[in-house]
């Protein structure tokens, strides 16, 4: 039996990789909240890169996730077609299952969506961007 916990280990080989860049949105919005409020210290452009990190590791999450699900519909099917007897049942849970990195990868997404609209709208980055308007 695994010690890792179920949604990893049905998440196939990108269920470490999904849980460590999950953690990584954590941080960096973490520390792009932290930096939102030190105004003084901070510019601008790096509270915008640090708000942007965020949001780019939650699309890596994804795509990260599809490839999951590619992983084991691929697995899924090498088993079907060597089995010589198959209930549907079988072929819908290994589907089901083929969810789950997706759902997972999508659910970081989802997470660091909502973390970069609130850094980029309700910190002072929101200012840059009213300043880049007028210039245009």
């Amino acid at each position: 039996m695994s010690s890792l916990p179920t949604i990893i280990r049905l998440s196939g080989m990108f269920g470490p990789v999904l849980t460590v860049l999950g953690l990584v949105v954590v941080f960096l919005s973490l520390k792009a909240a932290w930096a939102a409020t030190e105004r003084a210290e901070t510019s601008r452009k790096v509270l915008r890169d640090r708000t942007n990190a965020v949001l780019f590791w939650g699309a890596a999450a994804a795509v990260l996730g599809f490839l999951g699900q590619c992983q084991g519909t691929y697995l899924a099917l090498n088993e079907i077609i060597s089995a010589p007897e198959l209930s549907p049942q079988v072929v819908a849970e290994g589907f089901v299952i083929s969810f789950i990195p997706t759902l997972f990868g999508l659910g970081i997404l989802a997470f660091s969506g909502v973390a970069w609209v609130s850094l980029r709208y309700l910190s002072p980055i929101s200012g840059l961007r009213i300043s880049q308007e007028r210039k245009s």
